[in-house]
Formats: structure tokens, C-alpha cells, sequence
């Protein structure tokens, strides 16, 4: 009998240009088998984003600076839910030691994907800033995304309980401050939004002058093309009417 999560940890370990194949493969075991539900489920599987990829592939070979970026996401969690609350909480010391978790597995995606863009990079950076809420912990450690997650920040824990601070308390005099720490996350979030759309655009700005150089030299081509079997037409035509002309 199959193991199907045994199996699907494998396919997501596949490298990304087999990952179809090994998918289809293993809805045709499972089907042989005569689980024709878990066969239609396996089919629907979508193949990751490049960069959710590579993510899934550093849970795998960066096990111990995964761990450390979980740690550090559940910290942050924990500094915000105290925010929240209303509660001192050491909020910078937190964010920089997941940033500095992300940076270091940033640095190691050149052991999973070589190459990759400054785009691709920025997207990979954003799903593992994601490991800072539950969900996006439990998704990471599994190593089984389809797309790139996003960054939640203080907006994941809106519905969070806050502690209502009776008038005249010193809790109430930190809601400025509690109201400011929320407005300058959001807006190290905003910045963080704006730097991957802006590299995701200049990328696409790249890739479609590349379409278009390939375009034109396309066109010249055919051209040059057309051009060569006009004149072969018209040589084999002047053949033609000399050999009609010697009977």
C-alpha cells in the first residue's frame, strides 16, 4: 500500500522540471490501487512557483536555519500579541532576529537554485518573513507550498483579545505608543510590498524587451527567409523556361 505523505514529501522534493511527471506518476499508482478519490486529489496538485519551490527545497537542506527562523516567528508573534495587549514587549530585538534568519537562508537559496533573479529572491524572502504567523509556520516547516506566502504583520492578529485599559491607567497612556509601534510595522510592511513589486516589475520590463529583441530578430528572419525562396522561385522559373525553349 501506498504512503501517500511519504510520497508527496518526495514530490515535493522533485526537482521543479519533474515535479508533473512524478505527480501524474503517483495518481497512477494510487488509481492502480483502486483509490481513485486520493488519485483525483493527487491530479489536482498544482506545481509550485519557482520560488515556492526553492522555499520547499530549504525546509529540506537548511533544516537547522529553518528552525531558527520558526523560533524567531514564534517570538515575533508573541511581541505582537503583547503589543496588542497592551504589554512592553522587546518588538525590534524580535524582528531582527527573524530578519537576520531570513537573510542567512536568503544567502543559502544559491545551494537550491543558482542563478535566481533579484525578483525570484525578493518573493522567497517574502514567504519565509511570512513564518511569522502559526499558519505560515506549520506551511513552511511541512515544505510542501504551491505559491509564494504573504507577509501578514499586525493585520493576522487584528482579531486578537486586547486588554481594555480602565481609564486613568498607565495602560491607557501607552495606546499612543501601542498605536504608533502598529502604524510603523504596517509601513516596514508597505516598504517591504513596494521593493518586491518594484523588482517584480523591472524583471517583467526585462523579460519583455528580451520577447521583443527575440520578436524582431523573428521577423528578420522570416524575412530574409521569404526573400531566399522568392529567388530560388524565380532561378528555377528562368531553368524551367530555357529547357521549354530547347524542347
Amino acid at each position: 500500500m501506498i504512503d501517500q505523505e511519504a510520497e508527496l514529501d518526495s514530490l515535493y522534493a522533485t526537482p521543479l522540471d519533474q515535479f508533473t511527471a512524478a505527480r501524474n506518476d503517483l495518481a497512477a499508482r494510487l488509481e492502480q490501487e483502486g483509490d481513485k478519490e486520493a488519485a483525483m486529489r493527487i491530479k489536482r496538485l498544482k506545481k509550485p512557483s519557482i520560488s515556492a519551490w526553492a522555499v520547499n527545497q530549504l525546509s529540506r537542506v537548511r533544516e537547522v536555519d529553518i528552525a531558527r527562523l520558526l523560533k524567531a516567528g514564534e517570538a515575533l508573534e508573541e511581541a505582537q500579541r503583547s503589543v496588542l495587549a497592551g504589554k512592553p514587549a522587546d518588538f525590534e530585538k524580535v524582528r531582527k532576529e527573524e530578519s537576520e534568519a531570513v537573510r542567512a537562508l536568503r544567502r543559502a537559496v544559491t545551494e537550491v537554485l543558482p542563478g535566481a533573479s533579484a525578483a525570484v529572491l525578493d518573493r522567497i524572502a517574502q514567504s519565509l518573513r511570512a513564518a511569522s504567523t502559526a499558519d505560515g509556520r506549520s506551511r513552511l516547516k511541512e515544505g510542501r507550498l504551491t505559491e509564494d506566502l504573504e507577509p501578514a504583520g499586525f493585520e493576522a492578529f487584528a482579531g486578537l483579545p486586547a486588554m481594555a485599559p480602565a481609564k486613568g491607567s498607565k495602560a491607557a497612556t501607552k495606546q499612543p505608543n501601542r498605536k504608533r509601534a502598529l502604524l510603523v510595522e504596517k509601513q516596514k510592511e508597505g516598504r517591504e510590498k513596494l521593493k518586491v513589486a518594484t523588482s517584480e516589475a523591472r524583471e517583467s520590463e526585462k523579460e519583455a524587451r528580451a520577447a521583443e529583441t527575440v520578436a524582431r530578430k523573428a521577423a528578420l528572419a522570416s524575412e530574409a527567409a521569404r526573400k531566399r525562396a522568392e529567388l530560388a522561385q524565380a532561378e528555377l522559373q528562368k531553368i524551367e523556361d530555357e529547357l521549354a525553349k530547347l524542347g
